[in-house]
């Protein structure tokens, strides 16, 4: 199965977001000059922090996980290694093709968040870590939006970002990414249609994690 599955046609959320944002992001992590692989990974080590916060989550949703900019697919896999229903969503070729080489029992479909809107499944489920970085005030609400519209009601988000005291630009070492207030994105979520945000991480924290429930539209 490819995303081209879970296209729509609806223009309220696809607007500019999916020609842009998205695009230029995988352009960045699909070239062969940016080694994403060694910047990323391949796989999760038994010692990696970040294990504590997705694993418990993954755990909570009890039913099918999308890992939403898998890129080389080492959550996705590892999650699916512990025995979840995981599938993967990377808007970079290159790199679901290597996800795909190194965990070949692994499904991962070529993507991005756009291709989501009014898809003909839901899921339990989105993992979102660090795949929403490089959008700005102009695109991550309207990501947010459409991942409000790919997870069924009560379902659970678990977003990961980059915060600051205000929202600005910074470069990263693959494309420029943004720094988001915590009060900014809660506010987001909420607007997408999420309630219950937490913080999973302190406010002050350069890296933070929010996990928040889809309410009933």
């Amino acid at each position: 199965m490819r995303a081209r599955r879970y296209a729509s046609g609806n223009r309220a959320l696809r607007g500019s977001f999916g020609a842009r944002a998205q695009a230029s992001a995988a352009e960045a992590y699909g070239t062969q000059v940016v080694d994403v692989a060694g910047i990323l990974g391949t796989a999760i080590s038994p010692a990696d922090p970040d294990r504590a916060i997705i694993e418990p989550w993954a755990s909570g949703v009890g039913g099918r996980i999308l890992d939403v900019g898998s890129g080389t697919g080492r959550w996705t896999a590892h999650l699916d290694a512990l025995g979840h229903t995981v599938e993967g969503l990377e808007p970079a070729e290159r790199l679901v093709n290597l996800a795909r080489a190194h965990f070949p029992v692994v499904t991962f479909h070529h993507g991005a968040i756009a291709d989501l809107v009014e898809a003909d499944r839901r899921w339990d489920g989105i993992l979102s870590w660090y795949s929403l970085i490089h959008m700005g005030r102009g695109e991550l609400p309207e990501a947010l939006a459409i991942l409000r519209t790919a997870l069924r009601d009560g379902g659970s988000l678990l977003l990961s970002f980059f915060s600051g005291p205000r929202l600005e630009a910074f470069s990263h070492p693959i494309a420029t990414a943004y720094r988001w207030p915590m009060a900014d994105m809660e506010q987001a979520l909420a607007d997408a249609g999420f309630a219950d945000a937490a913080q999973q991480m302190g406010p002050f924290s350069a890296h933070a994690v929010m996990s928040a429930r889809a309410i009933e539209r």
